[in-house]
């Protein structure tokens, strides 16, 4: 797990850190990282390393955690603009996806990720398979939703409801950073397959 010790960096140092770990997975493919690059990268000693992270699988979940926090206002954006519409919601999630895609450094990095995930031995699919247990800030994000025009509207449904959204991004994610399909492409195909997700769910 990611010590508080990594927390307590000043904030110089956790963002030379942080930069190191990016700048690591967006040259190589999670299988591949290498912590005596990190070590080097960020000026620290192995020792250092190891205060503040157990093993490379931590480092997985710094990216997911640089993700989230680079884009949770986004999100939180198109809630508001919208009065709380899961749909505008995800939609601003697949725009995310389009706005890293154009940057070449995010892109390497989502490549990367989205190749692992796929991977039965990769440190991305390690982690999302025995460690993730979810992120508070997209938890509360989801209770933000407006219930009142769904016909499905309760906990369980609204769980199986962001798990259908869920599936159709990562899909979009792999067609998008791995297969290269075009983002004109996926965004007609994630607008049909939300249409007909509104036509059972929405009152």
């Amino acid at each position: 797990m990611i010590k508080p010790t990594f927390y307590n960096l000043s904030d110089d140092k956790r963002k030379r850190v942080l930069q190191a770990i990016l700048e690591e997975f967006a040259d190589t493919d999670s299988e591949k990282i290498s912590i005596n690059r990190i070590i080097k990268r960020a000026n620290i000693s192995r020792g250092s390393f190891y205060q503040y992270f157990d093993d490379k699988v931590d480092l997985v979940e710094v990216l997911f955690r640089t993700l989230v926090d680079m884009n949770i206002k986004d999100a939180y954006r198109a809630l508001s603009e919208s009065g709380g519409d899961i749909f505008a919601l995800y939609n601003s999630f697949l725009e995310i996806l389009f706005r890293l895609s154009k940057d070449e450094f995010y892109n390497n990095i989502m490549r990367n990720l989205c190749r692992s995930m796929y991977s039965t031995d990769s440190l991305v699919a390690e982690y999302v398979q025995t460690r993730c247990r979810g992120f508070d800030e997209l938890n509360q994000l989801a209770q933000c939703v407006n219930r009142s025009k769904l016909r499905f509207s309760t906990d369980e449904e609204m769980v199986a409801l962001h798990q259908i959204f869920v599936a159709i991004l990562r899909d979009c994610a792999n067609r998008l950073y791995v297969l290269d399909v075009s983002a004109a492409v996926l965004k007609s195909d994630f607008d049909r397959k939300i249409e007909i997700i509104k036509y059972g769910a929405l009152l």
